[in-house]
């Protein structure tokens, strides 16, 4: 279970229901699975995608579309950090603490970024616009240390590279994977010129 994670209760009058259209995309995503159970995670990540986080109204929903008690959903959502019980900024900031970032530096990135923000790891900027997060295990040992920003991934960050990521963002410019997700296709702003540099 994710450490700090409390039952995020809905005020009693919220109600959530896929969007027509996620539901044609969870209708997509389920004929993928032999077993519904199996496409619970993405079809969370889709709700959560269109409600912003993880409300308790969302996993009722969620459990009647695939016959589960909430308790069985909330299972899920406590333990995966993915999935967010309260809201989180526009650009999510998720830097890996885990052995191979934390011995090359993770702690300097952490810090430095908090800084360059003002917002601790924990928290949201008071603008919504910026939420820093210490996770565990980002799965990129390799391009230690990384730090995930939303979907995409940034490894063997600098304090350089959050000074332009962050730059870049606060303009409203795009950003491109640095690293694990070199086959995302080429997007123009922050990431992309050190892309070309390191090809």
């Amino acid at each position: 279970m994710a450490l700090g994670a409390r039952f995020p209760h809905s005020p009693r009058e919220e109600r959530f229901e896929f969007t027509p259209e996620n539901r044609a995309e969870l209708d997509r995503i389920l004929a993928k699975y032999p077993q519904k159970r199996s496409a619970l995670i993405p079809a969370l990540r889709l709700a959560q995608k269109q409600a912003g986080h993880i409300t308790s109204a969302v996993m009722q929903h969620v459990a009647s579309l695939f016959e589960l008690s909430p308790m069985d959903v909330w299972g899920v959502v406590s333990f995966y950090t993915m999935l967010k019980t309260k809201p989180v900024g526009k650009h999510h900031f998720m830097v890996c603490d885990n052995l191979s970032c934390a011995l090359l530096g993770a702690a300097g990135i952490l810090r430095h970024l908090e800084r360059r923000l003002g917002c601790r790891a924990g928290h949201t900027r008071a603008d919504g616009k910026f939420s820093v997060e210490r996770v565990e295990c980002l799965g990129a040992c390799g391009g230690a240390p990384c730090l995930q920003i939303n979907e995409d991934y940034f490894e063997h960050v600098t304090p350089a590279l959050v000074d332009e990521l962050v730059a870049a963002l606060e303009k409203g410019e795009p950003v491109s994977p640095v690293g694990a997700d070199e086959a995302a296709p080429p997007r123009e702003g922050a990431g992309a010129a050190r892309e070309k540099a390191a090809g």
